[in-house]
């Protein structure tokens, strides 16, 4: 376990690129879903079914556990609390 940034490994620093990149898209993926603004005169959004919401979240919280894991074990940082 690396104890600083600068100790990472090019993998070591593409593993934490992509865990944040898979996080910042589950995030952007559930967003979509519930936070869609209507278009006036035009259209309102259809809600998402709640097996696709559920698949979303279910996405997002997965993407977060991978972020923190590789926070914690290469650098062997917590995640701030709630």
């Amino acid at each position: 376990m690396a104890a600083r940034p600068e100790e990472l490994t090019e993998e070591d620093r593409r593993q934490l690129r992509r865990a944040g990149e898979r996080l910042r898209t589950a995030s952007k993926e559930l967003e979509s879903l519930v936070a869609t603004e209507p278009i006036k005169n035009r259209w309102a959004p259809e809600p998402a079914p709640p097996e696709i919401l559920e698949a979303a979240r279910d996405e997002l919280a997965t993407a977060w556990r991978e972020l923190v894991r590789g926070y914690r074990e290469l650098l062997g940082w917590e995640p701030p609390p709630p």
